[in-house]
């Protein structure tokens, strides 16, 4: 769990592949922080799409053809 001011926000582990850098990333992140919101969404390609909270670099991230599971505490 995450402490998000007033809230306490489920942490998830987000996997993907990045292309661009031709490795793995492996980030925790969080649906909800003071003012953001994640989305998800299809690209035009098909692939999908997930733009989250990145609770140790303390900033929004978007992974492509991601995984995603919740952290059980």
């Amino acid at each position: 769990m995450y402490q998000n001011d007033k809230t306490v926000e489920p942490v998830k582990i987000i996997r993907w592949f990045a292309q661009s850098r031709q490795a793995s990333i492996v980030c925790y992140g969080v649906d909800k922080f003071k003012n953001f919101i994640s989305r998800k969404w299809t690209d035009k390609k098909g692939n999908k799409c997930y733009n989250f909270w990145d609770i140790y670099s303390k900033h929004p991230r978007t992974a492509v053809n991601y995984d995603a599971k919740e952290l059980k505490s």
